[in-house]
């Protein structure tokens, strides 16, 4: 059995940044969407681009899953059947952004989940996090859930200082902005390495790109005290691919 699938309409199309654009979706079919979500993932399932038919297709079939991205559910309103997702756009082009670039008022989005949230331990002493444009939905939304004497540090990387958002975060957590178009920053690992190697006490949560993830995991594994238990890493995209 598959996860629940359901057919959602776009509501509004905001844009907050050069490149990020914020769409809320809506319809009946998110009346049994669960509450306490933001910062998880859902599928985004979108139309063939090839077809005129602009209403993605629903269910299990044969090559369903290249019509299908991972996204954040970055807030959702149930009294008012409102599903907000953030979309980075405006660096690459694909299914999902190319969508997004054209959004309106109307058209169909397919929403397969909700998955887990990521951040895995909001109780935590401490927390750091590092992630690049594509992650800052996810971040920005685990933020508004910390406790409001949550510590700690987030590293994110954004293309423009014009990306830059207003979060909702304790006084105790230090944001920095890595503005750079470059994704793969040595940003990240410098952030990491100014901690302290003893994070037993730290949650930890880590989104960018394959190889990035993959270099501050490596430099946790063989430099780090730390509790693999609340560590979220995942590699939310690939450039080889």
């Amino acid at each position: 059995m598959g996860p629940t699938m359901r057919m959602t309409q776009v509501l509004s199309v905001n844009d907050l940044s050069p490149h990020m654009k914020r769409i809320i979706l809506t319809g009946e079919s998110l009346s049994d969407f669960p509450d306490d979500k933001e910062s998880a993932h859902v599928k985004a399932i979108f139309p063939n681009p090839n077809l005129s038919d602009k209403k993605p297709k629903l269910g299990l079939y044969f090559g369903f899953k290249m019509f299908m991205r991972p996204y954040t559910v970055r807030s959702f309103d149930k009294q008012n059947l409102a599903l907000t997702i953030d979309f980075a756009v405006n660096d690459h082009q694909g299914l999902a952004t190319n969508w997004a670039l054209e959004a309106k008022a109307g058209d169909y989005l397919g929403i397969a989940g909700p998955g887990d949230v990521k951040h895995l331990d909001i109780n935590a002493k401490q927390h750091l996090f590092f992630g690049d444009i594509t992650a800052l939905p996810a971040i920005a939304a685990t933020l508004e859930k910390l406790p409001e004497n949550a510590i700690g540090h987030a590293y994110i990387q954004i293309p423009d200082k014009q990306d830059k958002q207003t979060l909702i975060t304790p006084k105790g957590i230090n944001i920095h902005w890595l503005v750079t178009p470059n994704k793969l920053t040595e940003d990240f690992l410098d952030g990491l390495k100014s901690q302290s190697n003893h994070l037993h006490d730290t949650a930890i949560f880590i989104a960018a790109e394959a190889s990035v993830v993959k270099q501050l995991k490596s430099h946790l594994d063989n430099n780090c005290e730390y509790d693999k238990s609340t560590l979220y890493a995942s590699a939310y995209w690939n450039q080889k691919r």
